[in-house]
């Protein structure tokens, strides 16, 4: 269970995220917790880890790329490599959008102090193919 202290990192994480989306010109069309959005739908499971359906914390599309893009805001409090994290970086990174059949995009936002051992983490974790796919963003808010 989570600190009620990771949890409201956690959160400005997201929002963090969501800034960056809208700067990037993405359409966000959910966003968990985030004023003004609704939550976004779970995403359909094809038999990774733990075998359910999961929800990133920020959904949008990109117009100009016409793929889906997916958030995820990770703190680095035992939240890089549990069954439930690993299950999600395979459910996003599985998703295509059907017209262009491109995989969507995974931003994963977390403290800067955390981004080389995060991706040494997801490099072994995520099949090299889909690495060009996962972009890593070091919040300006959260050094730790």
């Amino acid at each position: 269970m989570r600190s009620e202290a990771d949890l409201a990192k956690h959160q400005s994480l997201v929002k963090e995220l969501v800034e960056i989306f809208l700067k990037e010109g993405f359409r966000v069309s959910g966003a968990e917790g985030v004023e003004g959005f609704y939550p976004p739908m779970e995403l359909h499971n094809d038999g990774y880890g733990d075998q359910e359906d999961k929800m990133p914390d920020v959904y949008a599309y990109d117009e100009k790329e016409h793929r889906f893009i997916i958030g995820e805001a990770k703190t680095g409090r035992d939240d890089f490599e549990s069954d439930h994290s690993l299950t999600q970086y395979n459910v996003f990174l599985d998703q295509r959008n059907p017209r262009t059949n491109l995989h969507a995009r995974l931003y994963i936002i977390l403290p800067s102090s955390r981004l080389v051992e995060f991706n040494t983490l997801i490099t072994h974790y995520i099949h090299r193919e889909l690495w060009n796919n996962v972009i890593l963003v070091q919040s300006k808010q959260w050094k730790e």
